[in-house]
């Protein structure tokens, strides 16, 4: 029996998006660009336009994993937009929406794509911080994230650690990442349309 005062566990998902979901995670991707205080201006407006609806898009069309959306009760929490680089997985952004920060899901998110992602495509997982991060720094050790490198005056000046987890590579080759133009853009949405 359980007490009527106590309340069940909410419920944590996590899984691929859904095209419908590209607009709502690039929305967060820049909520969470701007709120983080250890970047540059300079930085900040590089990453919002680079992460935009034509990339989002395109890591959506070559592996839907690429966004992932984390959810608690059903409701988005949270995700993570990560990208193949030639062998490698780069975590771009990783974030729980501020109502959802005391829940256990980016734990168990992180685990779900490290497993999706040590597939055999790829010989690691990158993935980089500011030093003056100290949270992002405990959450990625304690998420059994190692520390390759301290990277000094590398992006805009600022310094930077890169953390790595080693994958194991099976398959032969590497599949290419390729963000369409607008005529492709334009080309795709009129397949879709045309096709249901």
């Amino acid at each position: 029996m359980t007490d009527e005062n106590e309340k069940a566990a909410p419920k944590e998902t996590y899984g691929p998006a859904t095209r419908n979901d590209i607009a709502w995670i690039w929305q967060h991707v820049h909520q969470a660009i701007d709120e983080l205080e250890f970047y540059a201006e300079e930085f900040k407006a590089f990453e919002k336009q680079r992460m935009n609806m034509g990339f989002l898009t395109a890591l959506f069309e070559h592996n839907p994993h690429h966004l992932l959306v984390l959810k608690l009760d059903g409701e988005r929490a949270g995700f993570m937009v990560s990208g193949p680089d030639n062998g490698v997985v780069f975590l771009y952004w990783s974030y729980i929406l501020p109502a959802f920060r005391k829940s256990r899901l980016a734990q168990k998110a992180n685990k779900y794509w490290i497993e999706y992602f040590d597939n055999g495509e790829f010989h690691k997982a990158s993935t980089f911080t500011r030093p003056e991060n100290r949270t992002a720094l405990i959450v990625l050790k304690r998420f059994g994230w190692k520390e390759a490198a301290h990277l000094e005056k590398h992006i805009f000046g600022e310094d930077y650690k890169i953390f790595e987890i080693p994958f194991t590579k099976t398959t032969k080759g590497y599949r290419p990442f390729v963000v369409k133009g607008r005529t492709g853009r334009l080309i795709d949405k009129l397949k879709r349309a045309f096709a249901g």
